[in-house]
């Protein structure tokens, strides 16, 4: 077994911690290090195809895009509202 050595307020800190979190320093500190040697891959979020989605969004995706974008609508808000009063009143 090896041994580090860090400063007395390092380790009170992480004592305080380990303690709070109910675990030992060492369990803690090989925690630590094992995150850092074997870090868990980042997930990554699949979008489906266009055909896979709700027919909502289907349409919400391939809603035409007419008219201008008022400068002050940059989300597009105003152009979807006229879209949505058009198809659906």
């Amino acid at each position: 077994m090896a041994t580090i050595t860090i400063s007395n307020t390092v380790y009170n800190d992480v004592k305080q911690y380990a303690d709070k979190q109910n675990m030992g320093v060492d369990e803690l500190i090989a925690m630590l290090i094992n995150n850092v040697l074997y870090p868990k891959p980042k997930r990554k979020f699949d979008l489906l195809p266009l055909d896979q989605l709700e027919p909502e969004l289907q349409d919400i995706i391939n809603m035409p895009r007419i008219g201008q974008i008022d400068e002050n609508d940059l989300n597009g808000e105003q152009v979807r509202m006229e879209y949505y009063k058009e198809k659906y009143l």
